[in-house]
């Protein structure tokens, strides 16, 4: 028998852990938890996103409308949270 249950939001930090890239292929990112002391939680699952096609493509193209300061041709860690985040919302 099912029941409804109420669980409280969660404020957390993430960090990038892993970039891997593939030149012209994908990149790959691994993204964990980290703990207050600012190290990963290896208690939490890390995820893994991939960047593909046309999101490679404007992430290592000229600076978009959402990074007008990201070089143009390559990118820096921080841009890959907008991919990231995209893939978060379309997986929700």
């Amino acid at each position: 028998m099912a029941r409804e249950i109420t669980i409280p939001a969660q404020t957390a930090r993430e960090e990038i852990a892993v970039v891997e890239e593939a030149v012209g292929v994908y990149v790959r990112i691994t993204v964990g938890v980290l703990k207050t002391n600012n190290t990963f939680d290896f208690n939490i699952p890390v995820k893994e996103y991939r960047i593909t096609g046309d999101d490679l493509a404007e992430l290592n193209g000229p600076p978009p409308s959402w990074a007008p300061d990201k070089p143009n041709g390559t990118y820096r860690n921080e841009d890959l949270w907008h991919y990231i985040d995209l893939q978060r919302a379309e997986n929700a």
